[in-house]
């Protein structure tokens, strides 16, 4: 059995992977009032795009929110493992998927309960420049070693990808540009993320946030 108290990491190329059981957590995105979820899928590409570019012991990949996509409110969770597994052929044992939040402080904390069962030494949690702060600010709080890597085209040339799945990193590259928020994007997330860090520092149990979270998304809560 492995050693889960070593923490050495494997090297390659500029990023550096460890050699112990880590994860990958693609965090939640609501569709919103948009016909399609493109951030959810971009932070999904981005997921792949690591996994297949990490050494063995390949990372777990991570979803736990619950939140729902189109009139048939279809859950998240359904749309992220068919994009993993058919989509991008991510073999299914790889994959920790659970409905338990609609909240970024919750999806965190639902994170550190899995990282304590899977025996997990390092998550990275990936989601889009506007949130990365926020969701490092949470992870500070309650993972030991929890890094949060954006959802951006420069990320992908720190990577080192299999030559023989060019056509698929091209996808995973194009999924991922067409991901990024626009500027009326930017500027409403980036009014939500300064109220909710304002929340925290006043409330740090969380308690507005998981009210909010009931109050907007109250058909997929948990």
């Amino acid at each position: 059995m492995m050693d889960t108290q070593d923490t050495s990491l494997v090297e390659t190329d500029e990023l550096k992977w460890p050699a112990t059981p880590s994860a990958i957590m693609i965090m939640g995105k609501r569709q919103g009032t948009k016909k399609q979820n493109k951030q959810l899928w971009g932070r999904t590409a981005m997921a792949a795009a690591l996994w297949y570019s990490a050494p063995d012991p390949k990372p777990y990949i991570v979803f736990v929110a619950s939140d729902v996509h189109g009139r048939d409110k279809t859950p998240d969770s359904a749309i992220v493992k068919s994009l993993l597994v058919q989509r991008f052929a991510v073999p299914a044992d790889y994959l920790i998927i659970r409905e338990r939040s609609n909240c970024t402080l919750i999806e965190i904390r639902a994170l550190r309960a899995i990282a304590r069962a899977y025996r997990l030494t390092h998550v990275f949690l990936l989601t889009h420049l506007y949130h990365a702060a926020r969701a490092q600010r949470y992870a500070d709080e309650v993972l030991p070693n929890g890094a949060v890597i954006p959802v951006h085209p420069a990320i992908l040339a720190e990577i080192s990808f299999p030559i023989v799945y060019e056509d698929l990193f091209a996808e995973l590259q194009h999924l991922i540009a067409e991901s990024q928020p626009t500027r009326i994007d930017n500027f409403r997330e980036a009014i939500i993320e300064w109220l909710l860090n304002l929340a925290h520092t006043l409330d740090r149990r969380g308690r507005f946030e998981r009210t909010l979270a009931r109050l907007l998304r109250p058909s997929s809560y948990r």
